[in-house]
């Protein structure tokens, strides 16, 4: 079969393919692939030095699914692939030295993190960028994502990346939890960008995710990595060796994506099927994004009881002349560095566990270089004391598994790390995190609340009423993958109706029949924030000039007008904070929001931007 779309833009607008034509012709047969995976060769007439590849995955097969994965040593893409057993794979997210700096989330565990800050003109800029992930229920998204921390509770959705300009002189604050929201649903997810197409429209966040100054530019032609997927749940992921970012979204869009983000490119991009290198430039990397068998999705079983200790930790003793690294990457606080030295010097972690079972243990670092290969982690447990020698020159920022020991439980059993190390400068004392999935502990014990949304109410709402408005359920997962559904109880105590401001909730939950607690007990407790808006029902007190929206009360429909010199976001939710319609607008505009069919009552229109955050409110008769 052979598949030819043709690409004609005028030459006023920008990243258009100037008249280019790309041919595509399906190569599926030249290798074993299953049903539902297909594999594009692209060629354009009239030149030979250009080529693109794209694997075409239909989610809708059962058998089929797409995972990243994460080395702690860097390999070639088609080593890697055929490693894993994948029938094929394309290279992943951004890394620096052998660690990623784009995300890497497992079922329940956060591998990497996409970068939080980057630095810019001598200044420290917070930034949201895209993560690409797939759903527990086989579906897709690319989304904007924020890691509060490396808690996989804490990886939070946002509706737009921060408002940044290019060279913009300003950094603005870090992300609020309550401007977004907790990503529950995801299985597997990979970080990149910048976004390139977000809700079926070409939408290319370059400046806003902070790609200036980075190395990755918009105007050049260079080798290129993509992902995306399309309304039919098909996966694409995407490899040219000579293309720009605006022409690869516009291509990705001409192929059906409804959303895409870009992956790490120039000399790391690379394709493979099976462990066979179609397009190959020689450079390892720490990640790939697969095609894989679904039993290859190994979602694992959850544990049942789950530790992490840093070095800042109270109970947590040293001795030594340790100081603290300036690498990012660290588990909580900042990872410890001391030269070599003897077993004088050490971190030590006692483990305090509570039954005796079997655990996994774990170490978490900050690699470079400079750090030792034979790191003493001492591990004293039921069978006596062992010694460990861990490279730390690799495998920074992740979870690295040391070994499953069976420990008693008693006070004197304890990781230590040492700084007798024989090898390269300096040894890290960082992160500790130990997990059973032994069944003394009971076979099914709660693992995950899923949290609900917060919610806004007019002045003058009374504490019942607002309650009311609060989510009388949520969802609980056991250790077994099973989820519940729990009735939930609020309060809030301090609540004022009367006054304008935001309030804490307490919701409380019984646990299911067939769910056991853990050890030590998880408060059986969900959080909310209830906001109480501004009294004021009236535009004039809350526009001026440059914004009006009428009619104000209205039967159905409102307009909003206005005036901004600079992109400004508007979301319109209803009274319990969900989004009813949301658009970007800059210059001079008008919008309709049409609620006919929606129930009476009071409405929100959110504006945020570089000129203007604020909300006005809606009244629907």
């Amino acid at each position: 079969m052979k598949r030819s779309l043709l690409f004609f833009l005028l030459g006023c607008i920008s990243f258009g393919l100037s008249s280019s034509e790309i041919s595509w012709e399906d190569v599926s047969a030249d290798y074993d692939f299953p049903e539902g995976l297909s594999l594009f060769h692209g060629t354009k007439a009239g030149n030979d030095h250009f080529f693109a590849y794209y694997y075409e995955v239909d989610m809708n097969y059962e058998g089929l699914a797409i995972r990243p994965y994460l080395s702690p040593h860097l390999k070639q893409v088609h080593d890697f692939s055929g490693e894993v057993g994948a029938y094929g794979a394309i290279n992943a997210g951004f890394f620096a030295g052998t660690s990623s700096v784009s995300s890497v989330v497992y079922p329940h565990e956060v591998l990497a993190r996409n970068l939080t800050q980057v630095n810019r003109q001598g200044k420290v800029y917070p930034v949201i960028r895209p993560m690409f992930a797939l759903h527990s229920d086989r579906s897709m998204a690319a989304e904007w994502v924020y890691h509060h921390s490396y808690q996989f509770d804490d990886i939070y959705i946002y509706d737009a990346p921060l408002p940044y300009e290019c060279d913009d002189p300003d950094p603005l604050p870090e992300p609020s939890k309550d401007d977004g929201h907790p990503y529950q649903q995801i299985a597997y997810g990979i970080g990149g960008g910048p976004m390139l197409i977000k809700d079926g429209e070409v939408n290319i966040t370059y400046c806003e995710e902070i790609f200036w100054g980075s190395g990755v530019e918009m105007t050049d032609y260079r080798p290129r990595t993509a992902v995306g997927y399309t309304p039919d749940n098909s996966a694409i992921l995407f490899v040219t060796n000579h293309m720009k970012i605006g022409d690869m979204a516009d291509l990705l869009a001409d192929l059906g994506c409804h959303e895409a983000m870009n992956l790490d490119g120039g000399g790391s991009t690379a394709l493979a099927a099976g462990s066979e290198s179609i397009y190959d430039q020689e450079r390892a990397v720490p990640t790939i994004l697969a095609v894989v068998h679904s039993d290859s999705l190994q979602i694992p079983r959850l544990p049942v009881y789950e530790k992490t200790m840093d070095t800042s930790d109270e109970e947590v003793t040293s001795q030594g002349s340790w100081f603290a690294s300036a690498n990012e990457g660290y588990w909580e606080s900042n990872s410890m560095l001391h030269a070599l030295a003897s077993d004088d010097d050490y971190f030590k972690f006692p483990l305090n566990l509570p039954k005796e079972a079997e655990y996994d243990l774990y170490g978490w670092w900050t690699s470079h270089p400079n750090r030792a290969s034979d790191t003493p982690f001492i591990i004293s447990h039921a069978d006596g004391v062992t010694e460990i020698a861990v490279d730390q020159s690799t495998g920074g920022s992740m979870w690295n598994h040391l070994g499953t020991f069976q420990f008693t439980g008693s006070a004197e059993e304890y990781v230590r790390i040492t700084a007798a190390a024989t090898t390269n400068d300096f040894v890290v004392a960082d992160g500790i995190r130990i997990v059973s999935h032994d069944e003394v502990f009971g076979s099914q014990v709660i693992y995950h609340i899923d949290g609900v949304d917060d919610i806004s109410v007019p002045h003058g709402t009374p504490r019942e009423d607002a309650l009311a408005l609060l989510s009388t359920e949520t969802s609980i997962t056991d250790t077994s993958h099973n989820s519940y559904v729990v009735g939930l109880s609020w309060t809030s105590e301090g609540y004022d109706g009367d006054v304008p401001g935001d309030y804490a909730a307490l919701a409380t939950f019984e646990l299911p029949e067939d769910v056991e607690q853990t050890i030590p007990p998880t408060p059986l407790e969900v959080e909310a924030t209830i906001t109480v808006e501004e009294d004021d029902t009236s535009i004039a007190s809350v526009t001026d000039n440059e914004m009006v929206v009428y009619p104000n009360p209205s039967p159905g429909t409102f307009t909003l007008e206005g005036t901004f010199s600079k992109p400004h976001q508007i979301r319109l939710k209803n009274i319990t904070g969900s989004r009813l319609q949301e658009f970007y607008t800059e210059g001079t505009f008008s919008k309709e929001m049409n609620l006919e069919g929606h129930p009476a009552g009071i409405y929100f229109i959110h504006i945020s931007g570089k000129e203007r955050n604020e909300t006005l409110k809606l009244i629907l008769q």
